[in-house]
């Protein structure tokens, strides 16, 4: 027995779980596995000691007791982790949703603290029986499955286990083991979008876009990898291979007499954490013989996620420095006039979900129109991504927009593809 609460321990629930297995096999029923993880309670020992911990531990081990259904077991499996066998009808559907739903209000109760109450969440991964696994083993790995899928989400839900979110996780564990030794392996590689000025339709520069082509995995995208390696912190060594790769690319198109073209990259925002990452940025710069203003970091509106006082001096050194400072897929993160005013931006870049509707009668058409106008009073410039169209163009530029990109303009190209020759200029300029 576990010596804290009082139930089961760890081995002895996986032996009752297989006894249940046998005994809803033998009555023909069906069964909820379900692991409850309590969030985030490590702030709880944290911010009000361990005493109060176990206290809490005691709590919850005698509310799953008393919240049992029928024959139900429940056991510790985990620190803050417990794993509820609940057998269920054949004919009842909706019954094993309600048991989870009856198994997450019990443990959520508030916590009478001394005449104040405290609010605990719960993420339950929840596994049926036969559908998901017909023996404990599988039904429990396929409990943790659904459980790593509810804390992926945020935590605070209940999450059944399904097919998909096991090839979406084995997908993760691959491309992360993977991720690892790409970059040595040299397979990586970058291509190149051009962007074009609306004002003379001539050609601006390119935005670096990194691409990874495993011989196993495929090609895995960079919205797949990305989040990855930030979580890993791979991102960072990751981002000064672009950013070098990208100096050096530009450099080479200066050695053929196309000057003032500019370089833009996507920047991580753990990597503007580093206060080191400007000096990084300017040795490179060197490295190539390039100026600071020949270069344009790109961030997202997420970065107001991790803002810190270190990111805010990291982008004004950089601005300071001359490097070009653009806010990145404008309108589908954590938009606000705040972020403009806050952020040492020069240009924002709309988003292409945006973009897509304008040439139609739609509500896209009018927030873009008045999107660049008030960028434009606030002394900002803005750059349209995803232009597809003719006539998608000519309303951009009918309403002002500085700068395009899009497959209509050009497709991103390996610097092998790049023909300086006949990009310089965009067919769908004037004259």
């Amino acid at each position: 027995m576990d010596v804290l609460t009082g139930l089961p321990s760890r081995k002895e629930a996986f032996a009752q779980l297989e006894a249940a297995v046998h005994a809803v096999r033998a009555a023909g029923k069906r069964m909820v596995v379900a692991l409850v993880d309590l969030d985030r309670f490590y702030r709880v020992n944290e911010t009000r000691g361990m005493e109060f911990g176990n206290h809490v531990l005691r709590m919850m081990s005698h509310r799953l007791s008393e919240a049992r259904i029928g024959s139900s077991t429940v056991s510790r499996v985990g620190g803050n982790t417990f794993l509820v066998a609940v057998p269920v009808e054949q004919e009842e559907d909706d019954r094993a949703i309600h048991a989870v739903e009856f198994i997450k209000n019990a443990v959520e109760r508030p916590i009478d603290v001394h005449g104040t109450e405290l609010y605990l969440t719960s993420s339950i991964g929840a596994a049926l029986y036969p559908q998901d696994g017909r023996t404990s083993e599988l039904l429990i790995c396929r409990a943790e499955s659904a459980l790593h899928q509810s804390k992926e989400k945020g935590g605070n839900r209940a999450q059944f286990y399904n097919t998909e979110d096991t090839l979406q996780l084995n997908r993760r564990i691959d491309v992360e083991a993977a991720l690892r030794p790409a970059l040595y392996l040299r397979q990586f590689h970058l291509s190149y979008q051009p962007i074009y000025r609306m004002e003379d339709g001539r050609l601006r520069g390119f935005e670096a876009l990194i691409r990874w082509n495993h011989p196993e995995l495929g090609k895995v995208t960079p919205n797949e990898f990305i989040p990855i390696a930030e979580y890993n912190g791979l991102i960072v060594p990751i981002g000064e291979w672009v950013l070098r790769e990208a100096c050096k690319t530009l450099a080479d198109m200066r050695k053929y007499g196309l000057d003032g073209l500019l370089m833009s990259i996507n920047v991580s925002p753990l990597q503007l954490q580093d206060p080191a990452f400007p000096r990084t940025v300017q040795n490179i710069l060197h490295e190539y013989g390039l100026d600071s203003s020949f270069l344009e970091v790109e961030i997202t509106e997420n970065i107001m996620i991790h803002s810190s006082d270190a990111t805010i001096a990291t982008l004004s050194r950089l601005r300071a420095e001359g490097v070009r400072v653009v806010l990145d897929d404008f309108g589908t993160g954590y938009s606000s006039l705040t972020n403009l005013m806050q952020l040492p931006i020069q240009c924002l870049k709309i988003d292409k979900s945006f973009i897509n509707q304008i040439d139609l009668q739609s509500a896209e058409r009018v927030i873009v129109e008045g999107i660049i106008k008030l960028v434009h009073k606030l002394g900002l410039e803005v750059i349209a991504e995803g232009v597809e169209y003719e006539k998608q163009y000519e309303l951009l530029r009918e309403w002002g927009c500085n700068y395009v990109q899009g497959f209509l303009l050009g497709k991103p190209m390996a610097p092998d593809d790049l023909d300086l020759s006949t990009i310089q200029r965009s067919d769908y300029s004037k004259g």
